[in-house]
């Protein structure tokens, strides 16, 4: 996913700004495993996993929207 997309999908799923939504970005985007995102941003591996859930619940709602 590009940064662009990742925006996109923040803004869609009303995500704030904070830790876990910069660890995602940096999981998803990046390619940087969660524990290492959660490391950088200061947050909990747990926090990092709950907002990739919040994502893919999310691209899959929009997968589903498109008819993909």
């Amino acid at each position: 996913m590009n940064a662009a997309q990742f925006e996109a999908l923040a803004e869609l799923l009303r995500m704030r700004d904070g830790a876990s939504k910069s660890a995602a970005r940096l999981v998803l985007v990046d390619g940087i495993p969660p524990s290492d995102a959660a490391r950088q941003v200061g947050t909990t591996p747990q926090a990092v996993n709950s907002a990739l859930r919040s994502c893919e619940r999310g691209m899959s709602l929009v997968r589903t929207a498109a008819g993909l």
